[in-house]
């Protein structure tokens, strides 16, 4: 069998972190900004682009944008490591994650790496914080670029280069949530497989046109039959 690298997306797609990662960065926004971070939808938009709709919404010059995206992000940071050395039950894995990543860990056909709109400092918190990060030595993050349609290349090159295999596009699943995810494994060259399992439902991820839709990551028999076509 091919070989297959799949990319995973981190909130809603691995994880449900309760909202801190928004609660956090709303609070580096009105601090930094002296400002609230509103009318923006967040879903599968990376940090930085969110950021920056919210300073346009803001009505914040333009000017000023660079310097203020850099202490916002440095304050997001701090404040998310702060938050998730406290406990929280309301933090967990979404369904069937902890089965398939400790199946597809051990598959000879499978490598995985992550395609997400967080920074890596805070996907790495996050996953870390549940007990997951182990599972992703590559991934494409908003730290490398806010457009996350250019996250693909990145994460590929990244994980041709540390597993030494020579990964095409057509090799590589996308794992995600959002119609952005679906978009962005488009822009690569490969396959999207995207799950209901945050607030798009079916229809509107079927509109994306992925290869596969599930409701979640549960059935581990049809996820794997699926990454393995």
């Amino acid at each position: 069998m091919k070989m297959r690298l799949i990319l995973f997306d981190i909130d809603q797609t691995l994880v449900d972190m309760a909202g801190v990662g928004m609660r956090c960065l709303r609070r580096a926004f009105r601090e930094v900004c002296k400002a609230e971070l509103e009318g923006v939808v967040p879903d599968g938009r990376t940090d930085p682009a969110i950021l920056r709709e919210g300073l346009a919404i803001a009505r914040i010059p333009p000017g000023h944008w660079a310097d203020l995206e850099r202490k916002c992000l440095a304050y997001y940071v701090e404040a998310l490591e702060a938050e998730l050395a406290v406990p929280d039950s309301g933090r967990h894995l979404k369904p069937g994650v902890q089965l398939l990543l400790d199946t597809l860990s051990q598959a000879d056909w499978a490598r995985l790496g992550l395609l997400t709109g967080n920074l890596e400092s805070t996907a790495r918190l996050k996953l870390r914080s549940l007990g997951i990060e182990h599972y992703f030595p590559v991934g494409g993050f908003a730290s490398d670029c806010s457009n996350r349609c250019n996250l693909g290349p990145v994460a590929l090159e990244r994980a041709r280069r540390f597993f030494r295999v020579p990964f095409q596009p057509s090799q590589v699943w996308v794992v995600g949530d959002t119609t952005h995810d679906v978009q962005a494994a488009h822009a690569l060259g490969a396959r999207a497989l995207a799950v209901a399992s945050g607030r798009y439902p079916v229809p509107a991820l079927e509109e994306s046109r992925p290869a596969a839709v599930l409701a979640d990551l549960s059935d581990l028999d049809r996820v794997l039959q699926i990454l393995q076509s």
